[in-house]
């Protein structure tokens, strides 16, 4: 995956790792802060409705108790035992008789006044008659409940029925199920009682979130404006959102962790591999004493998506650190006999080497995928040139086990790179092998450091002494030509033939170099028609 998509995709995913728990921590603390308060209106509504109708048939039972009394109502006896009922019964406020209208005596004594009848809303199970805004005969004018049984009533104050509420945010109400107020903490919620009677038992109205109870007679309302539950809300959103801002915090350092493992070197190249981002470009090699092309070594090349390349030594050894050397050899060796296949089945003459990691020198394991796509090309193991540095063979029975079978089936064995390690003649000569590669460190100082000319003729002597062949590698100048073939070195690659180039470059230069050397008629018959039609 390119840099740029990792850095749009992590920075996409920050955003969300930041957002999303904020947003989902606001929304909890919504949700929370609702129910919260709703389970608190519902107690209040309930609370109030239950003090209500408890209230309600204390002073109704009194009532029924004076009013079935035997002692005449105005008599002095009568006179005291209204005076006890108002005293011992908390929810009374007064008691009063009336006959033809006229407020004879009640809980204050005789009275004598005009009676104007009170409107009566309902009558009660047990023969009450209550009127909810019942105005006392004398005085205060503050409306009061009346509850009515034969000639005598009682008085209730409604506002002891709002006294549960204890805190000042919230509002109640009570009144009958008509929706006929009785009392309010406030006149706001009283309007609200009248609205909601008949509707959904709880929601949000005028302002307000609500919630309606009814218990016998009496209907009940608890409220909160909308202010004061925004207020509640901020004070609950400040511990969600703190969670939420942690819970942030922790995703996006996973996401910054994953974005810098995504970036990190091992991470593009795992998506390299999984992408199969690698080509094959190929080196030709040179027979010195012929000047004709023999061949190839293939190289790997890592191509971005974006088309930047990658250069050899700045992923190879990590290739072989982490183990993907192994899928990178295996896709490697797919795109040399798809490149390449068709031009070694042409031309049996022709070989091309393949680079192998220690891993797969000791263990084999890339013999038969090689054999597979060889076989689907019609390429011939003798065509096939198998590599490893000095260091592919420190396993050295498992290396020779690798190598025998391999060359068992047809193909040459070689060792790269050979000078820059430790190998002896006493180690190679355990090796089955059929050539070394001179490392280009030896090459490139020919005719420049004295001291090193020495090392290449040792490493020469100890070729010829195994009866191996010799590739030299890193030619650049005619110079280093010249004393190769003074030293009967077989073969040669190098800038001074030729760049690595991509296949259909190979296959053009290989034709080019054998109708130069040949002529036009001494070319392979099928060389020609393996290159792209131009134009």
């Amino acid at each position: 995956m390119k840099r740029s998509s990792v850095l749009t995709r992590a920075t996409l995913v920050g955003v969300c790792a930041v957002v999303l728990p904020l947003l989902l921590a606001a929304y909890v603390g919504w949700l929370l802060t609702l129910t919260s308060v709703q389970q608190r209106l519902d107690g209040m509504a309930q609370v109030v409705a239950q003090h209500t109708d408890a209230t309600v048939e204390e002073a109704s039972s009194a009532l029924r108790l004076i009013a079935n009394s035997p002692i005449p109502p105005c008599s002095p006896e009568g006179l005291d035992q209204m005076r006890l009922l108002a005293m011992n019964t908390f929810s009374v406020k007064t008691v009063g008789y009336v006959e033809e209208d006229i407020f004879t005596c009640g809980s204050q004594g005789l009275m004598g006044a005009k009676a104007e009848p009170w409107v009566g809303h309902f009558v009660a199970a047990d023969g009450v008659l209550a009127s909810l805004q019942a105005v006392p005969w004398l005085g205060t004018a503050k409306p009061m409940l009346a509850l009515q049984h034969s000639a005598f009533h009682v008085l209730v104050d409604a506002q002891q029925f709002l006294e549960v509420v204890v805190d000042g945010r919230f509002g109640v109400a009570v009144g009958a199920l008509d929706g006929q107020l009785l009392n309010a903490s406030n006149p706001a919620v009283g309007s609200l009682l009248t609205l909601v009677h008949t509707g959904p038992l709880s929601g949000m109205n005028e302002g307000f979130l609500y919630t309606v109870v009814r218990n016998g007679n009496w209907l009940s309302v608890a409220a909160i404006p909308r202010s004061d539950l925004w207020a509640i809300l901020l004070e609950t959103q400040l511990l969600t959102l703190s969670i939420g801002l942690v819970v942030a915090g922790v995703l996006l350092r996973r996401v910054v962790r994953d974005a810098g493992r995504r970036l990190s070197p091992l991470a593009e190249l795992e998506s390299a591999v999984r992408h199969r981002e690698f080509i094959v470009h190929y080196q030709p090699i040179i027979e010195l004493c012929s000047g004709r092309c023999i061949g190839a070594e293939a190289l790997v090349r890592w191509r971005r998506a974006d088309g930047s390349m990658v250069r050899p030594d700045l992923f190879i050894p990590l290739a072989e650190e982490s183990g993907l050397i192994l899928p990178i050899t295996d896709q490697v060796m797919e795109a040399v006999m798809r490149d390449l296949g068709p031009m070694l089945a042409a031309d049996r003459s022709l070989h091309v080497a393949l680079n192998l990691a220690a891993n797969d020198v000791c263990s084999g394991r890339f013999l038969p995928i090689l054999l597979g796509h060889m076989q689907a090309a019609d390429v011939l193991p003798c065509q096939v040139w198998l590599e490893a540095t000095e260091r592919g063979f420190m396993h050295l029975e498992s290396a020779k086990l690798t190598i025998a079978k391999a060359r068992a089936l047809g193909f040459r064995a070689a060792v790269d790179d050979f000078g820059t390690g430790y190998s002896s003649l006493q180690y190679l000569q355990q090796l089955p092998l059929d050539a070394l590669k001179i490392d280009k460190a030896f090459v490139s100082s020919i005719g420049l450091d004295a001291s090193m000319t020495p090392l290449i003729g040792h490493v020469i002597e100890m070729a010829n002494t195994l009866k191996l062949e010799l590739v030299a590698e890193g030619v650049e100048t005619a110079q280093q030509l010249d004393y190769l073939r003074a030293h009967h070195v077989q073969f040669a690659q190098g800038w001074l033939f030729a760049k690595a180039l991509p296949a259909e470059g190979f296959k053009r230069f290989c034709l080019d170099e054998r109708a130069a050397l040949l002529g036009a008629d001494e070319v392979p018959a099928g060389l020609p028609a393996l290159l792209p039609v131009s134009g």
